[in-house]
């Protein structure tokens, strides 16, 4: 909707304006109402002295009417103009007091707004902080608005404080996750000499935290020329803490098999030693292996892990489903199950952890190990790298950009015989 020109501009422009058209609509209004008046009594004179004429002129002063009737006209016609006169004198000193009166007023509030203003547009340039002023005191609202400006800004640097201090203890904290990161994937094993120049097998082996850092692992190295090791483990909870006993754990299992422990014996060492300071009561579920790569011949030991998926050479993947024991770190002297397989040329297994089987979709629905197989078999003969690949991509597929909630590891071999192809 438009306004009315006098309506634009500051306040003392409008109440200018305001009062201007006010002494223009009495004036108008005055001069409006005076000259229908002197129109009326002019007609009233008039008929008076018209009853009259008769008279006069029957007595020979007609000449004499007309000086009374104009003397009468003339008269009234003077003391309605002296009346105007006074008061329009009254309206221009009631006007020119009204209008000292508002500029003073309209100084009284339009200098501390001003001042505001300013002092706001200025704030984060010259002024970090709006302060209370004298020219803001006045003893009326001005003030209070003033007082609430200060009060609000006040709380506005110490939250603007408090959120410098947040981002930057943030961004150290991220450098350091960040660091944590780097260190943890450098602790993870890579295929390198001895492991990678062994013809008896092939295999990877991939870890992607669902945070900075995880508390999954998996890991591979020579026990001896003629054994190899495998681990893959998940530490319960997330985070730095997990990724602490995550390293802990990798170190203790790998040092009991390399000494000569069977995994049971292994992951019994581990537990024990754990458990001896273990307050916050993680715990960590293991699959872990060794295997003799001459013959084939392997022992298992599963301390509450996922069930490991088995494919004999020329077959399907299938889930080698037997009774597990208690994860590591639950409680002091536990004995853990193990039993012995053998892969013949040709044979490949499968290990994860449960971010693949658990990996959730938007319609909360999970990816369970039976789309996992399913993925297995789609390309069976795939080389080890590609096999990780094919099942990352078929996760990602089904979680459709789903937030992941927890870490994925997985850790693939293919065993070749004594006597396998040349690396």
């Amino acid at each position: 909707m438009k306004t009315f020109f006098f309506m634009n501009g500051g306040i003392r422009h409008k109440i200018f304006s305001m009062m201007l058209v006010t002494i223009v609509m009495i004036i108008a209004s005055y001069t409006a109402v005076f000259l229908y008046q002197s129109n009326r009594v002019e007609r009233l004179v008039d008929e008076t002295y018209e009853t009259q004429e008769q008279q006069y002129e029957e007595n020979g002063l007609p000449d004499r009417n007309e000086e009374i009737r104009g003397g009468a006209v003339s008269k009234f016609r003077n003391e309605m103009f002296h009346a105007r006169n006074i008061l329009l004198l009254l309206v221009v000193f009631i006007v020119a007091a009204g209008m000292i009166s508002a500029y003073s007023i309209t100084g009284r509030i339009i200098e501390p707004l001003n001042t505001i203003t300013r002092r706001v547009a200025s704030l984060g340039i010259r002024h970090q902080q709006f302060k209370m002023e004298d020219v803001y005191r006045t003893g009326d609202e001005i003030e209070v608005l003033a007082e609430s400006f200060a009060k609000q800004s006040a709380r506005m640097v110490l939250y603007i404080d408090q959120i410098k201090k947040v981002t930057a203890e943030k961004e150290r904290i991220d450098a350091e996750l960040d660091m944590a990161s780097k260190i943890q994937a450098s602790q993870l094993p890579r295929l390198c000499p001895p492991v990678s120049t062994r013809k008896e097998f092939s295999l990877a082996a991939s870890m992607n935290p669902a945070k900075e850092v995880g508390g999954d692992f998996y890991d591979f190295f020579m026990i001896d020329d003629d054994h190899i090791g495998l681990v893959i483990a998940d530490v319960s909870g997330k985070g730095v803490p997990a990724a602490l006993l995550m390293m802990v754990a990798r170190v203790l299992i790998k040092n009991g098999l390399q000494n000569g422990m069977t995994p049971s014996e292994a992951l019994e060492n581990a537990n024990n030693l754990i458990c001896e300071n273990n307050e916050e009561d993680f715990f960590v579920t293991v699959w872990a292996a060794s295997l003799e790569l001459s013959s084939g011949k392997g022992f298992a030991a599963n301390a509450g892990h996922e069930h490991p998926a088995l494919r004999k050479a020329g077959g399907d993947y299938e889930l080698e489903i037997y009774k597990h024991s208690m994860p590591v770190g639950t409680m002091q002297g536990l004995k853990f199950k193990q039993h012995e397989f053998h892969l013949d040329p040709g044979d490949s297994f499968f290990v994860y952890t449960d971010g693949v089987a658990e990996a959730t979709n938007r319609n909360n629905e999970l990816y369970g190990p039976e789309r996992m197989i399913e993925a297995l078999n789609r390309e069976p003969d795939a080389e080890p790298e590609q096999v990780l690949k094919n099942m990352m991509d078929d996760i990602n597929r089904f979680v459709d950009g789903a937030e992941q909630f927890d870490d994925i590891t997985m850790l693939f071999l293919r065993y070749h015989g004594k006597n396998g192809i040349t690396v």
